[in-house]
């Protein structure tokens, strides 16, 4: 990754939500969902890369617990699909999430679903993003298993916590979704781009 594709990467991130939100009329709701496939895309992208990482080392070199990184990955993940549903119900209690979600997927850009071009578009974009930070860099050469697995699960500790705070705070002030909305942007921008930034030294690390 190159600075220049941070920042496209960065605004993208910015302007499709914020157009979503004051043109679109897409509720708080349907913004997160497109975070949560997100998540969900990052986690199968981790599990190629712990793949990648098994197919170079030994039979001693394997024996770190695969299933138990699993587990409590799949376990954050759940959490934090919880704790998204449970804070929108108790922001708005009249919610009804399966409509809300048809809504979601049978919504329509010029003529087709968004079911039928969004879902290949985030596994087309995960795996590019697999491919360009991870596989040309040759990432996988000096990384472990368990270093793949700390950064994920760090990452995912620091969504619960910094959704269960922010939901919170929401509660007990009543902040509106416009409110929420904005310091989410400016959260994820934050964080995206110092990950972003310590990719590129990575990847620099490792290009002769």
């Amino acid at each position: 990754m190159q600075k220049q594709q941070l920042y496209i990467q960065l605004l993208g991130n910015l302007i499709i939500p914020a157009c979503g939100f004051w043109l679109w009329n897409w509720s708080l709701y349907f913004i997160l969902l497109f975070y949560l496939l997100d998540l969900i895309a990052a986690e199968i992208v981790t599990y190629l890369k712990v793949k990648k990482v098994k197919q170079l080392k030994t039979d001693e070199q394997l024996k770190s617990p695969t299933s138990s990184f699993i587990i409590v990955s799949l376990l954050f993940l759940f959490l934090i699909i919880t704790e998204f549903h449970v804070g929108i119900a108790v922001l708005h209690p009249t919610i009804d999430f399966k409509l809300e979600l048809l809504n979601f997927l049978l919504y329509e850009e010029m003529g087709i679903q968004q079911w039928i071009v969004l879902l290949p578009m985030v596994g087309l974009m995960a795996f590019s993003s697999y491919k360009m930070e991870f596989l040309a860099p040759q990432l996988y050469l000096r990384l472990r298993e368990k270093d793949i697995w700390k950064d994920h699960l760090k990452e995912r500790f620091l969504i619960l916590a910094f959704t269960a705070i922010l939901l919170l705070i929401a509660h007990v002030y009543s902040l509106s979704d416009l409110v929420l909305l904005i310091v989410i942007l400016v959260v994820t921008t934050i964080y995206g781009y110092l990950q972003g930034m310590e990719k590129i030294k990575n990847n620099r690390q490792v290009t002769p």
